[in-house]
């Protein structure tokens, strides 16, 4: 808060006069004038009179008592206020003037007034600031371990922040770039164009790679549809090769030149990949005659919707299509109808690998018919 310059009294000013008068005439007349002007002042005389001698005073005696300065009489030049002249404006205010002391008064009561407000506005500024100094703590006040954020200078919604809720360094930087932006507007604008232009950019990049993984995605889709398609279609192959096999196998029944090896009966399981298209026989061990290949071979064509999923009727035909399958292939694979029909014509190295082959399907297929 500034210094208060309270305004002069009269006898201040009337003083103040005075001391500038006399400081004027000690400029107007220099010291070597001054006892030519002011014969009556005894301030330099000294310095120009000789000394009287001790003895040469008037009372001066062998036994006197008296101890102190000579009195001056009135030829001697003692000082006297005719030393300098006297001025008006001293004469003037040596008189009190009880109108402009009751103005003073009530000045200085005004004065003390406006003080007194200054004070309470002083102490309610203080009481608001201690009230609101733990709204916004700062990050370096608040400790090492503040969980607050550090906010991007860089964005424009930094400058959208309320100021009252930034800290010390955060509001000096508000200040600074707001500061920046209205006295180097043609840099702002032109680095505002900067930025949409490399919005622009991103979101074109963007954009680029999200097409680019759709088709991409799209391509897969695309390949994995050829290739169950395909699939498919040699599932398809092998199971039209599987039946084709069992009619030509119970045509040269009655020929009893033809030997049926392991490999010459047609398994209800899908052939290795490495088998040769349209090959009449198939590299097929006993570890591929498992329940989970037999049923994926038996049961490719039909729906993979479960059947409690599905409609009363649907649900039927589903299982009287499993049902005619499982049994159509255990009459097949039956140990005593195959035994009577092919096992005289599989030589005598295959024929316990044949039982072999035979019991694993018969199990796999109970298995199957207890399962639905």
């Amino acid at each position: 808060m500034p210094k208060l310059r309270l305004k002069r009294t009269l006898e201040e000013e009337a003083a103040r006069r005075l001391r500038k008068e006399r400081k004027a005439a000690k400029r107007r007349y220099p010291r070597d004038d001054h006892d030519e002007r002011y014969p009556n002042c005894p301030r330099h005389h000294s310095s120009h009179e000789t000394l009287k001698p001790f003895s040469s005073r008037k009372w001066a005696s062998d036994d006197e008592d008296f101890i102190g300065s000579e009195p001056a009489d009135s030829s001697s030049g003692a000082y006297t206020t005719s030393c300098y002249p006297e001025s008006e404006s001293y004469r003037h205010a040596s008189k009190p003037d009880y109108e402009a002391i009751q103005a003073e008064m009530e000045e200085q009561r005004f004065r003390e007034k406006i003080s007194m407000a200054f004070d309470e506005d002083e102490a309610f500024d203080s009481l608001e600031a201690r009230l609101n100094s733990f709204a916004h703590v700062p990050m370096h006040w608040g400790g090492g371990h503040s969980n607050r954020t550090q906010p991007n200078y860089d964005t424009d919604a930094f400058m959208k922040l309320d100021p009252m809720s930034l800290d010390e360094e955060d509001y000096a930087e508000w200040i600074r770039r707001g500061m920046y932006r209205k006295t180097h507007v043609q840099e702002y604008e032109e680095e505002e164009r900067k930025k949409s232009e490399r919005a622009s950019r991103r979101a074109r990049e963007k954009a680029i790679k999200a097409e680019t993984e759709r088709l991409g995605r799209e391509a897969a889709n695309d390949r994995r549809r050829r290739k169950g398609e395909k699939e498919y279609r040699k599932r398809r192959e092998a199971i039209d090769v599987y039946h084709g096999r069992w009619k030509k196998l119970l045509s040269t029944q009655s020929d009893s030149l033809t030997t049926v090896g392991f490999n010459d009966i047609p398994w209800p399981v899908f052939p290795s990949e490495h088998d040769r298209k349209g090959s009449t026989s198939s590299c097929i061990s006993l570890e591929d005659l498992t329940k989970d290949a037999i049923s994926a071979f038996l049961f490719m064509s039909t729906s993979s919707t479960p059947l409690s999923d599905m409609k009363i009727e649907d649900a039927e035909k589903e299982k009287k299509d499993r049902k005619d399958k499982l049994r159509e292939t255990f009459l097949r694979f039956h140990p005593d109808k195959f035994e009577g029909r092919f096992m005289y014509k599989v030589p005598q190295g295959d024929q316990e690998k044949v039982r072999a082959g035979l019991a694993t399907v018969v199990r796999a297929l109970n298995e199957l018919v207890t399962e639905s």
